[in-house]
Order: C-alpha cells, then structure tokens, then sequence
C-alpha cells in the first residue's frame, strides 16, 4: 500500500488534455464503427459482424496511438518517452513478473465471474468475439486488437494520461485509480456494445483496477500496457479453449 501511495512527478498537461483524449477515443470508437459498417454494407442490418467490431476498434486504436505519440513528440521534444513512462521497466524479469500477475488477475476475475454468474454465456468482449469465428484473418485481426494495440492505447490513455492527472488533482494515489477505472468503466459501457452487465461494466471496472494499480505500485505506463496485454492474452486463451484448438484455424 505504501508502493500505491508514493507521489510520483506530477504530470506536465492538465486534466482537460486527458479527458480529451478519452472523448477522442469514445468519438473515433464510434465514427470508425459507422464507417466500416457502412463499407461491408452492414449498416442496414442493425448489428455489425464480429469482424466490423474488431477492426473498428483496431482502427481507433492505431490512429489514436499514433496521435497521442505525435502530440506528445511536439509538446516535449525528444524526451516524451520519459515523459510518458514508457522506458521503465527495462528488465525481461521485471516485464514477465507483471504479465504473468496480470495473467492471474485476469483468470481470477473471470473465475468470480463464473462462480457468480455474471457472465452469462460470454466468453470474451463483443470486439474479440471474432477470435471465436474460425476465420484466419479475423482471429488474427483479433489477436492484434487483444494483444497489442488496445493494451497500447488504453495504457496511454487511462494509465498514461488520465490517471496521473487525476492523482495530482485530488493528491492521492488511490483516488486516481479509482477516478480512471471509473471512467474506463463509462467508456466501455459507451463502446462495447456489450449485452449484459459483465463485460459492459463489472469486468472492465475490475480489469482497469488491476492495471491502474500496476501503473501507480511501478510509476510505468510501459507496465500498465504489459499487464494490460496479460488480459488480451488470456481472452485469447478463453477463445481457443472455448472453440477447440483443432477447431480454430490459426493463421499460417
């Protein structure tokens, strides 16, 4: 606990950058949704394929990366990575001892999930249910959705932004991340299309609690992203043993 409430360098852009930054990715969430639907032609059909909905939601994640890396290059220089937080920690050790926690995390709030019913049949987020399809390129798109870009834009988001601004503002560690989870809550709820209470709301709030909290114990956004990603692992896990490894026809 005393890790989760060491004050860190404050921020160097307000409250207003952040929340910015989380309407953008609420706002591009939905524009890229309503332009790949309108593309396939599946904007008369009232519920976008699994396909729609991942690369949707890949698009938002690569554009936004880029922009907040652009923005963050042009406001400081060649030192934004320090900046950001995204060069410690440096150790392999260091990285797979917080994938393999969040591995954990992710695992024992599914179980909850489970045991408690909540989850109602579903078995991974609305944008990764391509991941189940048994189409190469879907799960492929999928795998890189799980794995890498939204771990990317969420931890720059909510871990790299938001969270420290909300810190500093109310001065303490604990109210940031909960403020942030909070928020990702909201933003899940607004951008998931997500039926039911679980994966609309429950395991997002418990997720970005569990990431949020990796991201203050180690003052690293580089290791809210690993933990981060440690979740889109295990929904890639859940996918394959849910469908069938001999079922699912990996990408060659």
């Amino acid at each position: 606990m005393a890790r989760l409430r060491a004050a860190e360098t404050p921020p160097a852009w307000r409250l207003s950058s952040a929340l910015a930054f989380v309407l953008a990715y609420i706002l591009f969430s939905i524009v890229w949704l309503l332009s790949v639907s309108v593309l396939s032609d599946e904007a008369q059909s009232g519920a976008p394929s699994t396909r729609t909905l991942t690369l949707s939601a890949l698009l938002t994640a690569i554009v936004l990366s880029v922009g907040i890396a652009q923005w963050a290059r042009q406001r400081f220089g060649e030192g934004w990575l320090k900046v950001l937080r995204l060069l410690t920690p440096s150790r392999p050790a260091a990285l797979l001892a917080i994938l393999l926690f969040g591995l954990g995390m992710a695992w024992a709030i599914d179980l909850v999930g489970v045991l408690l019913r909540l989850k109602a049949g579903q078995i991974v987020p609305p944008t990764l249910e391509v991941l189940r399809s048994g189409e190469p390129l879907g799960f492929l798109l999928g795998v890189l959705l799980a794995v890498v870009f939204q771990p990317v834009v969420e931890g720059l988001i909510f871990g790299g932004l938001l969270y420290p601004a909300v810190a500093r503002l109310q001065g303490d560690n604990r109210v940031g991340i909960l403020g942030a989870a909070l928020v990702y809550m909201l933003v899940a709820l607004l951008t998931s299309g997500a039926q039911g209470q679980w994966y609309a709301l429950i395991q997002p709030f418990c997720m970005a609690l569990v990431v949020l909290s990796v991201r203050a114990y180690t003052q690293s956004v580089r290791a809210a992203i690993v933990a981060r990603a440690a979740f889109g692992v295990f929904f890639v896990l859940a996918a394959l043993f849910s469908a069938g490894f001999a079922n699912v026809p990996l990408p060659s």
